[in-house]
């Protein structure tokens, strides 16, 4: 096992060596840890080095940020930094340390202490391996807690039975990480999985931490990611009317590689985030109440909001456009409909009505065709032809921009001729 640094490219190997160089020069020790040396042994080809140091890892941060020409980012509250090299490769060192959880749920205080310590603070034994750093044993494996075998047994294990009630979000990560690896969760971390969620303990979690933990889930895997959190009862833990629906889910991601495909070399509006498009399909049976609430407590932006809040607007305002279902609604009738919503909120819409429905071919056609769509005829424009400045400026672009949309005025020729008939037969 002393051989596994030699999997990494060899400007990488240098750092390490630099790392624990420094690191005894300020009287302490280098080691390469956790994700880093699980990822080596899986045989990943690109591995993020997480270097712990046992003495000053500030020191040693800034020593190695000025040796390579990087940027340094300190953490000072949990003694952690990053440095950036030139080519944007970030190596992130930490100080050894002890963390202590006064009550479940809240973030840990930090007590330095030595990698023994720091290894064993740690969620899962997959995790908890390190590699020595140091000049006399470089490249020396330290597995104190068996993370080799969990890890070739495909088993996800954590460290203690508290761990879940300590750190709640350790239930995202060990879910995620058996969807990433195809791992089992190990019999009795799942028990003591399953009493943290029965006991609340993400009602102690800050919004922020979930809303981070959702984000990784769905981005893991839009469709399982949402299904392992409801099977393990984390979804309905975040909001109890929360639920995996997949043939919504299935459904937005059909609309996501059409939106894709329709908007290669076009102007399209940019594609929204499609975790937080997942989060809208999950939050179907949701109020608008429970919406805006989930929301506010997952500290979503504003602009973030609008597939979740929005998202069971578009369908009800397009079957209203007409008492008979039949009838074809005016091109300038979906844009007036659909310009305000979020462009996520459409796209998940329509993966709830269905893909195939009339209103989800309302909502394609706005996005193709309709969105953006702008009169000829700009300000100045009008003014030569006596239009002034104001009220009725902007009312006349309006009626511009639906005889455009509705085909009935496909030139600025045309839209010439409207704007003197409107005036002259004093319409405006």
């Amino acid at each position: 096992m002393n051989r596994l640094l030699d999997k990494l490219h060899a400007e990488k190997r240098d750092w390490l060596h630099r790392c624990g160089q420094m690191a005894l020069t300020r009287g302490g020790r280098a080691f390469l840890v956790g994700g880093s040396v699980r990822d080596l042994i899986l045989g990943k080809d690109q591995v993020d080095l997480d270097v712990v140091i046992e003495g000053d890892g500030m020191g040693v941060a800034q020593d190695l940020a000025r040796d390579l020409g990087g940027h340094l980012t300190r953490h000072h509250a949990f003694q952690t930094a990053a440095v950036t090299t030139a080519n944007d490769f970030r190596i992130d060192v930490a100080t050894a340390r002890r963390e202590e959880y006064k009550r479940p749920g809240q973030l840990p205080q930090i007590v330095p202490g030595d990698l023994k310590n720091d290894l064993a603070r740690r969620d899962f034994t997959i995790n908890t391996m390190a590699i020595s750093l140091s000049e006399s044993d470089f490249g020396t494996f330290i597995d104190p807690h068996d993370g080799r075998l969990d890890l070739d047994a495909g088993c996800i294990r954590v460290m203690h039975p508290r761990s879940f009630a300590d750190d709640p979000t350790r239930m995202f990560r060990a879910l995620r990480f058996s969807l990433r690896y195809g791992y089992r969760i190990e019999d009795k971390s799942e028990e003591w999985m399953n009493e943290a969620i029965t006991g609340g303990y993400l009602d102690a979690v800050s919004g922020e931490r979930v809303c981070k933990e959702l984000r990784l889930m769905f981005a893991e895997s839009p469709i399982q990611g949402p299904c392992r959190l409801e099977v393990a009862g984390v979804l309905s833990a975040v909001h109890p009317n929360l639920r995996f629906r997949p043939e919504i889910l299935k459904g937005l991601q059909a609309l996501i590689k059409w939106w894709e495909v329709a908007s290669s070399g076009v102007s399209l509006v940019a594609k929204p985030e499609e975790w937080l498009m997942v989060l809208g399909c999950c939050a179907k049976g949701l109020s608008s109440q429970e919406r805006w609430d989930l929301g506010r407590h997952l500290r979503l932006s504003r602009e973030e909001r609008g597939p979740l809040i929005d998202s069971g607007v578009p369908w009800q305002r397009a079957i209203g456009f007409h008492s008979d279902a039949s009838a074809q609604p005016l091109n300038s009738m979906v844009e007036r409909a659909f310009r305000d919503l979020d462009r996520g909120a459409l796209l998940v819409s329509a993966a709830i009505v269905g893909i195939d429905s009339a209103e989800a071919e309302m909502v394609r056609i706005y996005l193709d065709q309709l969105h953006g769509v702008t009169a000829e005829l700009d300000g100045l424009e009008l003014k030569k032809l006596g239009v002034p400045q104001g009220p009725l400026m902007g009312e006349i672009l309006e009626r511009l921009r639906t005889a455009k949309l509705d085909g009935k005025a496909p030139n600025a020729s045309v839209e010439r001729r409207l704007v003197k008939s409107w005036l002259a037969e004093n319409q405006l």
